[in-house]
């Protein structure tokens, strides 16, 4: 078990999934909300309905405080 942990964490880069320009172009079209890059550098996908939902939601509550 403990060797199982610290291969884990001795390569935290295997953590993450590296993708390509194609599936993030993929991830983007499917509806993903949160699209990680190779460089692990995230980003919101505007074009999902339920980040635009999300923010809209913000907005408003917004306005009402």
């Amino acid at each position: 078990m403990k060797k199982m942990i610290r291969a884990l964490f001795a390569s935290p880069d295997a953590l993450l999934q590296v993708m390509s320009h194609s599936e993030i172009q993929d991830a983007i079209d499917d509806g993903e909300r949160i699209v990680i890059d190779a460089d692990g550098n995230p980003s919101v996908n505007i074009h999902c309905k339920h980040v635009q939902d999300d923010f809209r939601r913000h907005v408003d509550a917004l306005k009402r405080a």
